[in-house]
């Protein structure tokens, strides 16, 4: 109870037991009796009323005290959240100052490199310069020698048209030889494709030495016969050409010089347009411009019912290197895919158009590199007669970050990065965007054909992810088609090649 109260209580009854008390005798016992009846009556009203009053002063200090002490916590609450916000707004401004002050450094060290770069190109841009002065004073002087040799060639040329009129007779016997030269040059150039490959295999198929020796012994026999029949056909040629040779000799020794300069000229300007990069759509124009088109026609048996003709077919590009000239596919694209049933295949007929010109071919022959991928080799002179563009063969595709890819159904083309793969230079592995074909304007995919910066060729996609670099044609194997089609030979052939496509990297299987 509180103090004060006390106090108040104990003072009111002091001050009652006074009032009650009487120090003068009585007169008489009922009328004392009544007087101290009344006066304790009127005491306790006024001691009722006075504690009343009491507890509603004390009620009426609480409740000011409980306001008090509510909006004295309340205060406290509120600041106890200001300090909060400035404490976080203190730590976002220290995180925001390191943060700036991390910028600073990488922005300083951005800058010093940035400054040795346009260094190092302020040196390149004027030795670009040089060469470039010295290249056009290269160029004027040719052209100075190309016009003085060009007088000289209109000179030659009035004397050449009398001489052609001597050699027409030679040229149709020549024509008539040159034209029962270029069947059998293809069969030769098929025998010397298989010669190769056999010869590639058993240098790295150590454990089908024993194997491979009956048929190296027939290839060599067929090689030396083909040799001698070589020899025989260029004996024929040699005095079928040797009374042309003999009336163009002195033109060819006026217009030799005119040659040279203009050789070495066009080498320059060559090798200069070689070194270029050029955009993906100069490499997809360049890649319509030069297609060929790859068309197999199959009669395969399935599981269940008669057999059936099936059609397929694909765009390729002339792919030249020191051998001959070739077009490359996938096995996807072909009868002969690994994923189908070998002994389905019940013949199979292949159509090259190039230029609009359709031939058959008989032969077709499986990439050492990678089995799954098919190249056709064609003649030469088929492929002069087309005057369609060849692709050289990318030197160090690594050096370029980027390659550009063009399905090979000419539905779409673009660029993507690219690195060498870890277990084997002989592949690489394409980077693809990570949802794949859903978001993105062009996503690799199996069976692309891949160009360096330079329009060089580089390979074909044998997945989505990996494309094999091809740097020459050698087979793992050939197959025969048309006429000379064989089951049996062509099953065990694809089965022997699916073993050799598991024994490459893990990655790329």
């Amino acid at each position: 109870m509180n103090k004060t109260l006390m106090l108040v209580i104990c003072d009111f009854l002091l001050l009652s037991m006074l009032a009650l008390a009487r120090f003068d005798p009585p007169e008489e016992r009922p009328d004392v009796t009544l007087d101290a009846t009344a006066a304790s009556a009127t005491a306790e009203a006024e001691l009722i009323s006075l504690l009343e009053e009491s507890l509603q002063s004390e009620l009426e200090s609480r409740s000011g005290l409980s306001e008090d002490l509510t909006e004295t916590r309340q205060n406290l609450e509120k600041q106890a959240l200001n300090l909060a916000e400035r404490e976080a707004a203190l730590a976002a401004t220290q995180k925001s100052l390191q943060e700036k002050a991390a910028e600073a450094a990488q922005l300083t060290v951005a800058k010093a490199s940035i400054e040795a770069d346009q260094a190092k190109l302020t040196e390149e841009k004027a030795q670009v310069e040089a060469d470039r002065q010295a290249l056009a004073l290269k160029f004027e002087s040719t052209r100075a020698e190309l016009e003085s040799a060009q007088t000289e060639r209109i000179e030659l040329t009035q004397t050449l048209g009398q001489l052609k009129q001597e050699t027409s007779v030679s040229k149709e016997r020549l024509t008539q030889a040159e034209k029962d030269l270029i069947t059998r040059e293809v069969a030769l150039a098929q025998r010397e494709a298989e010669l190769k490959a056999a010869q590639a295999e058993t240098k790295k198929l150590n454990q089908e030495r024993e194997a491979l020796n009956n048929q190296l012994a027939v290839a060599k026999a067929e090689r030396s016969l083909l040799e001698q029949n070589l020899i025989r056909e260029k004996q024929d040629k040699v005095q079928a050409q040797a009374h042309a040779s003999r009336l163009t000799e002195n033109v060819s020794q006026l217009g030799q010089g005119v040659s040279e300069l203009a050789q070495s000229s066009e080498e320059i300007i060559q090798e200069m347009d070689a070194s270029r990069p050029r955009t993906m759509s100069e490499i997809f124009t360049r890649f319509q411009n030069n297609r060929a088109t790859i068309h197999f026609t199959s009669s395969e048996k399935p599981r269940i019912g008669s057999p059936t003709t099936q059609h397929y077919e694909s765009k390729s590009i002339l792919i030249a290197d020191t051998e001959g000239t070739y077009l490359v596919t996938h096995t996807a694209d072909t009868p002969f895919a690994f994923f189908k049933n070998p002994d389905s295949l019940l013949s199979v007929q292949l159509e090259v158009t190039l230029a609009g010109r359709t031939f058959p071919i008989n032969q077709i022959a499986f990439l050492s590199a990678d089995p799954r991928l098919i190249y056709i080799p064609l003649p030469k002179r088929t492929v002069e007669a087309s005057g369609l563009e060849t692709f050289e063969l990318a030197i160090q595709p690594e050096r370029w970050e980027e390659a550009v890819l063009v399905k090979n159904d000419e539905s779409n083309f673009g660029r993507t990065g690219f690195r060498r793969l870890t277990s084997s230079e002989r592949f690489l592995k394409m980077e693809r965007p990570a949802l794949g074909e859903l978001f993105a304007d062009f996503a690799s995919s199996r069976g692309d054909l891949a160009f360096s910066k330079n329009s060089q060729f580089i390979g074909v996609l044998t997945d989505s992810k990996h494309a094999v670099v091809i740097d020459a044609f050698l087979a793992s194997a050939f197959g025969n088609l048309g006429a000379n089609f064989n089951k049996e030979a062509s099953a065990a052939t694809i089965r022997r090649l699916k073993n050799r496509v598991r024994k490459l990297p893990n990655e790329v299987q």
